[in-house]
């Protein structure tokens, strides 16, 4: 039997990425943000705007790898890298 989609569901997932240079070398000791995106509606002007929110940040190991456990599956995301290594 086949599991049912169910919106509460709140079994955490995993956010991973790996980032590195053009030349394909880990970047190591970036900062990586996550921040969730929300959609806003504005009566007064009635529109919509999309509003993010810091979740958590991380720094990469050695091979420049990240991850980041969610439990809002059904959210949008955003992840910012900073690299403080400028090399």
């Amino acid at each position: 039997m086949g599991q049912i989609y169910d919106e509460t569901n709140t079994e955490p997932v995993l956010i991973r990425g790996r980032i590195r240079y053009k030349d394909f070398t880990p970047v190591r000791g970036a900062v990586v943000i996550l921040e969730k995106i929300s959609v806003v509606y504005n009566e007064e002007l009635k529109e919509e705007k999309q509003q993010e929110s810091y979740i958590s940040h991380a720094l990469t190991n050695c091979m420049g790898e990240f991850c980041f456990p969610v439990t809002d599956r059904n959210s949008s995301y955003k992840v910012k890298i900073f690299d403080n290594h400028h090399r």
